[in-house]
């Protein structure tokens, strides 16, 4: 019983006012912080730059794959990604236009949903990947905007 009420109480709890520790972000600034962060980081991707890519990540970084199964590291990550880059496997990512949500996580950061589209590059130019779905917690680490937790899923061809 003891734990029912605790977990009662804690549905009622006054929420913080804008401003204050802990208060989510206005929406819209936040949408604007963390699309600009996707793109950046996205670009280092399109790029072929690990570190620079890696750099958007926080060292506890869990990413979660359909395909490839967990990397439970920023360095691990790294690693795996420019050795995909030298051996030309990696392509180009878009976000699919009109997918993507943000939404805080208050005490947390925020959360970022979306659909993306991935292109293979070839000697002869690029050919469609895979499209998936993704859901990436973005913490603010000292005023900066990192991805800790990944999960990139329902990959299809």
């Amino acid at each position: 019983m003891r734990v029912v009420v605790t977990l009662a109480a804690l549905l009622f709890l006054p929420r913080p006012a804008q401003g204050q520790p802990g208060a989510p972000a206005d929406s819209a600034a936040l949408f604007a912080a963390i699309a600009a962060r996707d793109s950046a980081m996205f670009d280092a991707f399109n790029r072929c730059d690990a570190k620079k890519l890696a750099a958007f990540f926080t060292d506890d970084l869990e990413f979660y794959h359909d395909w490839n199964g967990l990397l439970s590291t920023r360095q691990a990550f790294e690693a795996q990604f420019a050795g995909a880059c030298e051996r030309k496997e990696i392509g180009r990512r878009e976000l699919v236009p009109a997918t993507m949500e943000v939404h805080a996580m208050r005490n947390v950061g925020a959360v970022q949903i979306g659909v993306h589209r991935f292109f293979i590059r070839t000697p002869n130019g690029e050919t469609p990947g895979s499209t998936a779905k993704f859901i990436q917690l973005w913490r603010n680490d000292g005023g900066v905007w990192k991805v800790s937790r990944v999960l990139s899923f329902d990959h299809r061809r």
